[in-house]
């Protein structure tokens, strides 16, 4: 392997700047391996790289245009400089690009999704293409960062302590880092330590991503493929953190306020094991959940957001199904996963009451505190491990009888969670085998899972195979078993082909702790995905055809479908996207909630929507689409979008759907099905004030509101079929309005690496009713006065240790 060396003149006091105008360009032979100087030095992370010690450091610029794939030597050089002491990994970038050309976007931590300018890195801290982890700074000091399994999982859920920072320059911006070496983890202590290393650059004002070494998304290797470096006598010291905290909450529904105190430890003896565990922990409301109204039989996935949980969760991820990113511009599905750490501190186990007690929807959604929890990760030899425990606290429910409030308790849950992979790298190719076993146990119900996972990927990177097969035990007398195998080939750059098989019956039950959408299923699903750039009318084009047909066990045939997807990137950095599908005839034996399968009809849906370019100071964003309803009728959708960034400190982002369905078929009772007429509004609005990248306000509101018309009525026939027309049966009418609000209000200071101050404010309202002659303001306005949640939170969380 060849790298292009630039040789810096050793003056002292130089900038950045008037250094890059004398580099010495030297073209320097070297194996496959870069061997990283070690350095004591006095380093004042400030993105300036005006200490001495960067002026006699060589530059690397190796960096291609990776998106789009074109591969193509970038207008503007990037040049990297790194070395090491006992305590850290130093790594500083000057990047070249005309100033009136940058742009400087300030967001919260982990916001990946912003078009500005930035500088990632990624470290293979196993050495062998088994983890790592990644680093981002954004041009105005936004950080970013992450963990990243094979061979491309990337995940923002990892928060770790290290420091990043960025400057502009006469001729660009320039970027420092600083990563401790006791943030990661690492095999066992040898004495010549080989880490993986790779760096990319958004360039926002082209949209284009600059990578080095050359790993586009359109290839199939990403960590394993690595460039090498070389550190000599890296044996980071143990490493240990308490983050004491305490919050303060009034509840203004409840008007009573609320105290609570508590720590997170976290504890590395060695650099491959690590001890988390927390005491009294606070997981109060400081980020919301997306407002989303599901009226169907299947549940809806939300992510975690709590630190603890997330951090070293890498290792509990036993398929690239447990995680709901994929590549593609088509739709993908929810995730399948054995852990969904979301189920822990969770709704409460709702409590068996006599008839005449009464209980409020909002005692039965309350989050239950927790005791504590544990959590043990750590690496021997090829094999990763990790346990987690955790414990929640009794529940209080309040409840009436006869006009008397009192109350009565529930018990919590106790979690648990094992796991344990081996993993190889025999002649390049990777390989893993993995277990992994969860128990939820409560007086009432016991649940427990055991999993066994095998991934294979080729040397190539062309093939690649992951499955899973699981087991589900349920009070030791409901037994279940399911497992999937995915197949995954690259024929060429950009042209990647994914055959996925899985089987559930119809006992197999994970959601204790896991995710699994529907049991009673065998499957079958295709994706093909073409990604083509440099074409004479468009900088690139992803064109995704995709398709399923499944079964249940009685044999039915309960859904298929062919699904177009094509993406466009204009020259002008504009895009239009295109969809296009349809479903065939199929029965439904889910949404009637347990009376029985019916048939639904073919259905054909289509949408077609333009973004303008994102990097400017105002952008748009239109889509319309037309889809079927179940039973034949016509839904017509539509949604606008607006993005303001008239400073780097300010934004404001504003997106509307819309929806007019006609013949929305919903369950009522028993066999009983209606269909309606009706109108849905989702507008969501949010704005970001920064005093500086450390500080931020932010106001989020977002709402669904619906009204509902009733139409026709059906009834579930006794053999699978299709529905019965009927008379509307006696009772009211089952006409409806919803309404779901989301009000956010918060500050966040982050006044040290993982150290903050919030204060939050959150208002959440869920409110249906009979329709009426009301308007949508007026629904609007009745939920808003009946929320079940309207809470202040004031919470302080500093870190110590070393």
């Amino acid at each position: 392997m060849v790298l292009r060396i630039n040789i810096c003149c050793l003056l002292a006091g130089l900038c950045p700047v008037a250094l890059a105008a004398q580099d010495l360009l030297v073209d320097l032979a070297l194996n496959d391996k870069i061997i990283v100087q070690r350095h004591v030095a006095d380093i004042t992370i400030d993105g300036k790289l005006d200490e001495p010690i960067w002026q006699r450091l060589p530059a690397y610029d190796e960096f291609v245009v990776i998106e789009p794939d074109t591969l193509r030597e970038p207008p503007h050089g990037t040049r990297v400089r790194f070395f090491y002491d006992d305590k850290n990994l130093y790594v500083g970038i000057v990047m070249d690009q005309p100033r009136e050309t940058l742009i400087a976007r300030l967001s919260g931590r982990d916001s990946r999704r912003l078009n500005r300018d930035s500088i990632s890195m990624t470290l293979d801290t196993s050495g062998e293409g088994r983890y790592g982890y990644w680093f981002g700074i954004s041009l105005g000091d936004s950080l970013m960062d992450g963990t990243v399994l094979p061979e491309r999982q990337f995940s923002s859920d990892w928060d770790g302590a290290w420091w990043g920072e960025s400057e502009k320059t006469d001729a660009g911006w320039s970027a420092e880092y600083r990563i401790p070496w006791s943030t990661v983890t690492m095999p066992q202590t040898v004495d010549v330590r080989r880490i993986g290393f790779y760096m990319s650059r958004k360039v926002a004002h082209l949209d284009e991503r600059w990578g080095w070494p050359a790993l586009p998304p359109t290839i199939p290797k990403f960590i394993s493929a690595l460039q090498t470096l070389e550190f000599k006598g890296v044996d980071p010291k143990q490493q240990f953190s308490v983050y004491p905290f305490t919050a303060v909450a009034d509840d203004q529904i409840d008007d009573e306020v609320k105290y609570r105190v508590g720590a997170d430890f976290f504890w590395r003896p060695s650099t491959n094991f690590q001890v988390t565990a927390t005491v009294n922990p606070d997981f109060g409301i400081v980020e919301s959940d997306e407002v989303v109204i599901n009226l169907t039989a299947t549940e809806t996935f939300f992510p975690e957001k709590r630190l603890f949980f997330l951090e070293g969760q890498e290792v509990f991820v036993a398929s690239p199904r447990a995680d709901t990113r994929g590549r593609g511009v088509g739709n993908r599905g929810a995730p399948t996963t054995l852990i969904n750490t979301r189920r822990i501190g969770g709704k409460p186990v709702e409590p068996v009451l006599a008839s005449d007690v009464l209980i409020s929807e909002r005692e039965l959604i309350q989050p239950t505190e927790l005791i504590g929890a544990l959590k043990l990760t750590g690496q021997y030899g090829r094999f990763r491990y990790g346990f987690l425990g955790a414990f929640e606290d009794d529940v209080k429910f309040d409840v009436e009888l006869a006009g008397a409030s009192f109350n009565i308790y529930g018990d919590g849950s106790d979690y648990g969670v094992a796991r344990v992979i081996y993993e190889d790298n025999p002649g390049g190719a990777y390989r893993a085998f993995g277990f992994l076993s969860t128990a939820v146990l409560h007086p009432d119900r016991d649940a427990f899972t055991h999993g066994i996972d095998g991934h294979y990927l080729s040397d190539s990177g062309n093939w690649k195979i992951d499955g899973q097969m699981f087991m589900s035990d349920i009070d030791a007398i409901e037994n279940g078993l399911g497992g999937f195998l995915d197949f995954q080939y690259t024929f060429r750059q950009g042209v990647t082909q994914r055959l996925g098989i899985e089987y559930l019956d119809d006992t197999v039950d994970i959601n204790d702790l896991g995710f699994l959408q529907r049991n009673d299923n065998f499957r079958i699903r295709s994706a093909h995905i073409r990604t083509s750039s440099n074409l004479s009318w468009a900088r690139d084009n992803q064109f995704d055809v995709r398709g399923f047909i499944q079964k249940n066990g009685d044999g039915l045939f309960t859904g298929g479908g062919i699904f177009f997807s094509n993406r466009t990137t204009f020259k002008n950095l504009t895009r239009l996207t295109m969809r296009l599908g349809f479903l065939p005839k199929s029965y439904d034996d889910l949404n009637s909630f347990g009376n029985g399968a019916y048939r639904i009809e073919e259905k054909v849906n289509t949408s077609i929507g333009w973004d303008s370019d994102s990097s400017k100071e105002i952008s748009v964003g239109f889509s319309a689409g037309f889809r079927d309803e179940d039973l034949g009728g016509d839904t017509y959708t539509g949604s606008a979008t607006l993005s303001w960034r008239p400073s780097d400190r300010f934004s404001l982002n504003l997106s509307v759907d819309y929806q007019d369905r006609d013949g929305w078929l919903l369950h009522q009772e028993d066999s009983n099905f209606t269909t309606f007429k009706a109108e849905q509004w989702i507008p969501k609005l949010t704005v970001d004030y920064f005093l500086s990248a450390k500080q931020q306000f932010r106001v989020s509101l977002q709402w669904v509101g619906i009204k509902a018309k009733e139409d026709e009525f059906f009834l579930i026939p006794a053999a699978p079929g299709d529905l019965i027309a009927t008379a509307k049966p006696a009772g009211p009418p089952d006409s409806f309005s919803l309404s779901q609000i989301s009000l956010q209000a918060r500050y966040r200071w982050e006044i040290a690496p993982l150290s903050d101050i919030f204060v939050v404010y959150t208002r959440l309202a869920d409110q249906g009713a009979a329709l009426g002659n009301s308007g949508f303001s007026e629904i609007f306005s009745n939920s808003y006065d009946a929320p079940l949640a309207n809470i202040l939170v004031i919470k302080i969380r500093y870190r110590f240790g070393s």
